[in-house]
């Protein structure tokens, strides 16, 4: 029997992979804004391009210290900076930077309705087991 690695053992890592994302979200892309002709109010038309599984991920604080700028950086003062990730099934196609996933139910009340833009996906590898994305808060900071 080879000790090597297998496609089977491929199989059974994004299986368990998957099963440790417990929340669910949705995932939409925003078209260009339409101006409707009788209010003048903007929207901009929503598509669906992900509903189900899903896993928030932090990383990062201390270890990757973010020096504030004027009087709070002269106090020697540090802010922590912590990665965001949003991690999917293996296989999750269609999605594109700047979609927003919503967290529609979360094992972490803390998690339920907070909205994360997608920035790039980190999961291009060989062997990957889920497909990652870094993502941003919306709604946090300067973020819209």
């Amino acid at each position: 029997m080879s000790a090597g690695f297998s496609p089977a053992s491929l199989r059974r890592l994004r299986s368990w992979a998957t099963g440790l994302m417990t929340d669910e979200c949705r995932i939409v892309s925003h078209g260009r804004p339409v101006t409707d002709p009788h209010t003048g109010k903007a929207t901009s038309p929503e598509t669906v391009r992900y509903e189900g599984r899903c896993k928030v991920q932090t990383s990062g604080g201390l270890a990757a210290e973010n020096t504030e700028g004027g009087i709070v950086q002269a106090l020697g003062a540090v802010t922590p900076v912590w990665s965001l990730y949003l991690h999917l099934p293996y296989g999750t196609t269609g999605l594109s930077p700047g979609d927003v996933a919503e967290i529609t139910a979360a094992t972490d009340p803390n998690l339920k309705g907070r909205k994360f833009r997608l920035l790039n996906m980190q999961s291009e590898k060989t062997h990957a087991t889920a497909c990652r994305w870094n993502v941003k808060e919306v709604g946090n900071s300067n973020e819209q």
